[in-house]
């Protein structure tokens, strides 16, 4: 997924899905030949040859190698795929946009591409099992008042306890599966939940969540501390005599605005949601369309 932004007329704002973008062309390729797939879709973006050439590319986490507007991504979509929409994910919801109940999990358990849904049976059930257990785990951050809280008596007392039970029980029943790579998997799965459940910061998330999901990015303390800030210190701040801490860019802070004009105040039901989104991303086979990996 590209980690640029891209904004249409009416405000909504993009992510271009390239791994999408790249697999369709090349099924096209297979199809009709090379040449044919570029000079078709050269005609349909209005672009050069060499254009989609750049674009095919693999890139760097920053953005496509060639400057790259939605018009020409939704003119590949439908080129490739009959949809302008096809390479487009929305990244940041419209001022107008309602905060959306989380999904339930037997509905995301449905969801294509998720890795144990090849496994054998008692491993898919044991991939099943620990994936809804997180699912859960994670949708409890909200209502529990950062992990700080226990659901089951809204007590400070003995939350730390609760949380850490909860994982051994998952983390338990990871160890089950038969296949050892599946059962590696679900236990670095649960290594990343856990680290952050115990993190107490936001986001708090490891980093290959924030790859996996920029948005967590917008959670960052660092952004309030953007904001706080004189202009002629912006460049950075010098923290403990010696560290620099980078500030989030302009357009990062006008991005993560926009961002959360759609949340009625309600952050922390946004960061569960976020949080719930990544863990689907997580657990999606590597490659999967939209999986939001970022090609390094």
């Amino acid at each position: 997924m590209d980690m640029r932004f891209y904004r249409d007329g009416e405000g909504k704002v993009y992510r271009f899905l390239w791994r999408r973008f790249r697999e369709s062309a090349e099924r096209a390729a297979a199809l009709e030949g090379r040449e044919t797939m570029k000079e078709r879709l050269a005609g349909a973006g209005g672009v050069s040859e060499s254009a989609v050439e750049n674009h095919l590319r693999p890139r760097t986490k920053r953005g496509a190698n060639f400057p790259c507007d939605i018009a020409t991504i939704r003119a590949y979509g439908r080129a490739l795929e009959g949809d302008e929409r096809a390479f487009l994910e929305l990244a940041v919801p419209r001022m107008d946009a309602p905060v959306e109940e989380p999904a339930d999990p037997r509905e995301v358990l449905l969801l294509p591409g998720l890795r144990f849904r090849g496994w054998k049976e008692r491993d898919r059930d044991v991939g099943e099992a620990v994936f809804t257990g997180l699912w859960e785990l994670l949708g409890l951050y909200a209502a529990t008042d950062c992990y700080n809280r226990r659901p089951d008596t809204w007590e400070l007392e003995g939350a730390e306890e609760y949380f850490a039970g909860r994982l051994r029980d998952i983390h338990r029943a990871a160890l089950s599966a038969e296949d050892r790579g599946a059962r590696l998997f679900l236990e670095g799965a649960i290594g990343e939940v856990e680290a952050f459940v115990r993190s107490y910061e936001l986001p708090g998330v490891p980093d290959r969540w924030l790859r996996l999901n920029p948005r967590l990015g917008f959670f960052d303390p660092v952004f309030e501390l953007a904001e706080s800030q004189p202009p002629e210190t912006l460049e950075g701040l010098d923290a403990a005599g010696r560290l620099r801490v980078p500030l989030p860019s302009p357009w990062e802070r006008r991005m993560r605005g926009l961002y959360f004009s759609a949340t009625d105040g309600d952050e922390a039901a946004f960061f569960t949601r976020e949080l719930q989104e990544t863990l689907v991303r997580v657990f999606r086979e590597p490659g999967c369309a939209g999986d939001g990996d970022v090609v390094e």
